[in-house]
């Protein structure tokens, strides 16, 4: 069932202040955005009950927090690194510079995909709301060569989307939808292009197959899998990390997970799918608090309760 589309009122709304927001924050520098939008947040953490309890509750079922304490100290962590993305978000075509982006990982992967030396072949990209997935398909072609397809849902903002994607596609970055993306991701595949999917959020059963993440059952997207099997393209863990507060970051990558069908489709999407969960996971918990905590992921836990 499609989702209802909000009425123009509500969409109007929304917009204007944001783009007041967005326009003051695109005047000032980066440090005095940072230090604004931090304080936005912190104030927001407060009176957004909801999703600070989601977040301390998601904190503790993962085993990052062992005590309520700790998870509320990192949930506010949280908070105030998604308040430096927004600020990136609008800033990026004032900030952004790749020289300040690094390439972290197993040396054999950045040979094969990311090497200003050696010619780099294309790959699905399996990433993750996580530091600034926004600057992740600029960076992540210029440092490859090859240009890349990310796949996106639509924003239930139309025109706050319109400010965002502004920034997110560029020459090198492509957008598509979700909704009919098979033909345009498939023809960018056998094009040499990359493909970029963010798989780290709850999917429905029809584009899910359940797996366990941070030792719980959860459902994933199994696209990467699918197109993986379809075209033997290898699969490329990856997040984009903040590393510092001056528009600094690393593409931090995994292992390429490169699998051999089995000949059960059902059985294979299942485990790749896994395998891409379980490096994810490795990669967002070096330092978990730049993860969206709030969102939800598993499917053993009642993101409605109220005891945190």
């Amino acid at each position: 069932m499609s989702k209802k589309s909000s009425p123009k009122w509500l969409i109007y709304l929304e917009y204007v202040p944001f783009y007041f927001l967005y326009q003051f924050m695109h005047m000032i520098s980066l440090k005095t955005a940072y230090r604004l939008s931090g304080f936005l947040i912190s104030v927001l953490y407060y009176f957004d009950i909801r999703h600070r309890r989601r977040t301390i509750s998601h904190l503790l079922h993962a085993g990052i927090a062992g005590n309520r304490k700790d998870a509320g100290r990192m949930a506010k962590k949280t908070f105030l690194e998604f308040s430096k993305l927004l600020v990136e978000v609008i800033k990026m075509d004032q900030c952004y510079d790749c020289s300040k982006i690094k390439v972290v990982g197993p040396q054999e992967t950045i040979d094969a995909v990311l090497s200003r030396e050696h010619p780099n072949r294309n790959v699905i990209i399996a990433t993750a709301h996580y530091g600034n997935w926004e600057v992740a398909g600029t960076a992540f072609s210029e440092y490859s060569g090859i240009n890349m397809l990310s796949i996106m849902r639509p924003f239930d903002n139309p025109l706050v989307g319109e400010l965002i994607l502004a920034h997110r596609r560029s020459k090198v970055h492509e957008l598509v939808d979700k909704h009919g993306s098979i033909r345009p991701v498939l023809k960018a595949l056998l094009q040499g292009r990359n493909i970029s999917i963010l798989i780290d959020q709850h999917a429905s059963h029809q584009e899910g197959v359940e797996n366990i993440f941070f030792g719980h059952p959860c459902r994933t997207h199994r696209t990467p899998a699918l197109l993986h099997l379809k075209t033997g393209v290898p699969i490329l863990p990856e997040i984009t990390r903040r590393a510092g507060d001056n528009f600094e970051f690393e593409i931090v990558v995994g292992d390429l997970i490169r699998y051999k069908p089995t000949g059960d489709k059902e059985k294979d999407v299942r485990e790749i799918t896994q395998l891409c969960t379980t490096a994810l996971e490795k990669l967002i918990a070096q330092q978990p608090e730049q993860w969206m905590w709030a969102a939800r992921r598993w499917l053993d836990i009642d993101r409605n309760k109220k005891n945190h």
